[in-house]
């Protein structure tokens, strides 16, 4: 699953590499610019950012902030993953309903250049806050099932 949502990023970077030097030449070489590639390369990379953070990047290779915690010892460095992940897994798992409710709101709004509805150019933000709380859960889980 994880290839198929790579695979699925690298689509959208193709995508964003390819709607802005579509946006660029028809600007600057034919001097006829498109007003819809900004607006549609801004999608494609709110899009690229959630999808791939949520489900092409797995956990241990996310930006992580451990110069203190690589001080600790193993246990203490154990036990604060522990800690950390619930919290965080609560905290994302907790918006998510409101995270839904206020994305599924945005359905009245709509993009300005392509009329795309928001609710549908954000809905992979609760994809993402959904995919990450799990993914804080389970690390809680594998940290408490892990022997030192």
């Amino acid at each position: 699953m994880r290839r198929a949502a790579a695979a699925v990023s690298a689509l959208l970077v193709a995508g964003v590499l390819g709607v802005v030097l579509l946006g660029v030449a028809r600007r600057y070489l034919l001097g006829v610019p498109l007003s819809w590639t900004d607006e549609l390369a801004s999608v494609l990379f709110i899009w690229l950012v959630f999808w791939t953070a949520a489900l092409a990047v797995p956990l241990r290779e996310h930006v992580s902030f451990d110069l203190l915690t690589d001080a600790l010892p193993a246990r203490a460095r154990r036990w604060i993953a522990i800690v950390t992940s619930l919290v965080v897994a609560m905290a994302l798992l907790a918006a998510l309903p409101k995270t839904i409710e206020y994305v599924a709101f945005l359905w009245r709004e709509r993009t300005a250049a392509l009329q795309w509805r928001l609710d549908f150019v954000y809905a992979c933000f609760p994809l993402f806050i959904g995919t990450a709380g799990l993914a804080f859960l389970a690390d809680a889980v594998r940290q408490c099932l892990r022997r030192s």
